[in-house]
């Protein structure tokens, strides 16, 4: 079984069992290459090298390789793009190394989570798909360069930037029926866009979607009850791409159909 997720800036490859390939190269694109079940045969620089679960191996852009692996085993791999290889907010740090070591296990749980929140999310939203192409970066920066997922800066980035939170926050209560960007909300807190997230999360206990979702189902909730406009009508008007996804929206926050809703009240 071959599972990839892609992204502009990130490509996510679990592969079970048996599986081969040819020689080729990512013109722009490093690779981190990570056994998590048994082992792999990584040919690299015309030399092959056994890799075992929890080794890591992160090829340069440009770099030849191919790989097989048995019916046991199982591989996870991260190609990313260059210019997002370091964090944004970084200023001074080193070449990245070529091998590493790694907790299979941790590094399988976070993909199968990550994985099963991402198929459940809103494909059709943007601005979802973007953070879990945020939330992936950011554990595999983790990975690189050892750095604290759990939110070690988080108070720094709360005591210097929150002064800005509010111009967020009135520009998504002005636009939430409207596509928003991660990059135009990070832009107006000046934040990157990962720290953006953390602090907006802090703040509001949502996620930038999530939030827009909360501001949706609250003005459809009222539109519901003080109008007679159609269950199509009103999805359109709030920026859902169709009426089954403002169905799904609605039940998971309310608790009912919006139909079910109307006749309530």
């Amino acid at each position: 079984m071959h599972m990839q997720i892609i992204f502009p800036q990130l490509e996510l490859h679990s592969i079970e069992s048996k599986f081969i390939n040819d020689p080729h190269v990512h013109p722009t694109h490093y690779q981190m290459t990570i056994p998590i079940r048994g082992h792999c045969n990584f040919t690299y620089k015309n030399k092959e090298r056994k890799l075992i679960a929890g080794e890591g191996l992160l090829l340069p852009p440009e770099s030849e390789h191919h790989f097989y692996q048995g019916f046991e085993d199982g591989i996870i791999i991260f190609q990313i793009d260059d210019e997002s290889l370091y964090p944004a907010d970084s200023t001074s740090f080193p070449e990245p190394k070529s091998k590493y070591a790694f907790d299979p296990i941790h590094v399988s749980a976070f993909l199968h989570q990550w994985g099963r929140s991402f198929f459940f999310s809103d494909a059709s939203e943007r601005l979802a798909l973007e953070e879990k192409e945020l939330q992936a970066l950011h554990y595999i920066h983790g990975l690189i360069w050892g750095m604290d997922n759990s939110g070690a800066s988080l108070l720094y980035t709360q005591q210097n930037d929150n002064r800005y939170m509010s111009r967020v926050l009135d520009y998504i209560h002005a636009h939430y029926s409207e596509p928003i960007r991660i990059e135009q909300l990070s832009a107006i807190a000046l934040q990157s866009r990962y720290h953006f997230i953390r602090c907006f999360k802090t703040i509001t206990g949502f996620t930038p979607y999530q939030y827009v979702l909360k501001l949706r189902i609250e003005k459809a909730q009222q539109m519901l009850k003080q109008t007679q406009k159609s269950i199509v009508t009103i999805s359109a008007e709030l920026g859902f791409a169709s009426p089954s996804q403002f169905h799904r929206s609605f039940i998971k926050q309310v608790g009912i159909t919006p139909e079910q809703y109307r006749l309530s009240m």
